[in-house]
């Protein structure tokens, strides 16, 4: 098994992030109202539970992730296997927009899946405006 993480992860293939953070995980703090034009970024990952009886079975390959919806179009995104001693530990998912959204409002949709399992969702609207 699996267990999602919120921390914020590192720079996905060794680039920087721009922008903030987004964040869309249920009964977070995610603002109603965001700047149109800048850059963000929205990320989730996985790790494997301490003490799993069998860590060569986690599945950290495209059946446990971080699934994104902007607007009801699938955002693509860049994925990270992290593996220590040959054993995926992490994988962490991140879709980044550096030009930002259009101002008016946009329609988030965040899906997290566990060996291709549901195991949690989220859906929000954000209203962009102009500076």
């Amino acid at each position: 098994m699996a267990a999602f993480v919120l921390v914020p992860p590192g720079p996905v293939n060794g680039h920087a992030r721009p922008g903030e953070r987004l964040n869309l995980f249920p009964g977070s703090a995610t603002p109603a109202v965001f700047t149109a034009g800048e850059p963000f970024w929205i990320g989730y990952g996985f790790v494997a539970e301490p003490k799993s009886p069998s860590p060569e079975a986690e599945a950290f390959d495209d059946r446990t992730r971080f699934e994104l919806a902007v607007d009801g179009e699938v955002v693509p995104m860049l994925s990270e296997v992290h593996e220590e001693g040959g054993v995926a530990v992490r994988r962490v998912d991140v879709a980044e927009f550096p030009a930002g959204l259009p101002a008016g409002w946009h329609d988030f949709s965040g899906r997290w899946y566990e060996q291709d399992r549901l195991i949690l969702s989220s859906r929000t609207a954000i209203q962009f405006v102009e500076r």
